[in-house]
């Protein structure tokens, strides 16, 4: 575990709170579900939500169960400007996985790109961490 100062956690929560209203002004939101798929026992899925746009992008990606309840246990994210890209665009990342054996599929809400520029999957992995079935977003 990491140990942060309050300071530090207060001013990263707070640029945080900065950033997402920031990327959403302006720009439609589009939501993308994947189809379903039924992980192994002991095994997880994993989704991974990738954008790229002309416009600051926000996305939240969680993993849900066929009863639309959020089963979300781990995730990462990651953020390029134009400037840290060098190809003129901003890029997101986005990735969420669940080791719930109720978990069935991703949804995305991706604000600040257009539906072209977004790929959204889902893949199911054994026990042993080797992918079974991969689907994409619609």
């Amino acid at each position: 575990m990491f140990r942060t100062s309050s300071k530090a956690a207060i001013a990263i929560t707070i640029g945080l709170g900065l950033a997402a209203p920031s990327a959403a002004r302006g720009a439609s939101s589009l939501t993308i579900t994947t189809p379903s798929l039924t992980p192994d026992p002991d095994g997880y899925l994993y989704c991974t939500v990738e954008a790229s746009g002309t416009k600051p992008i926000a996305i939240v990606a969680t993993v849900m169960t066929d009863a639309s309840q959020d089963v979300t246990e781990f995730g990462t994210s990651f953020r390029a400007s134009p400037a840290a890209s060098g190809d003129g665009l901003y890029h997101a990342e986005e990735t969420a996985g669940s080791l719930n054996d109720l978990a069935r599929y991703c949804k995305a809400s991706v604000t600040g790109a257009r539906r072209r520029d977004v790929h959204v999957s889902l893949t199911a992995y054994d026990v042993n961490g080797n992918p079974t079935a991969t689907v994409e977003g619609r």
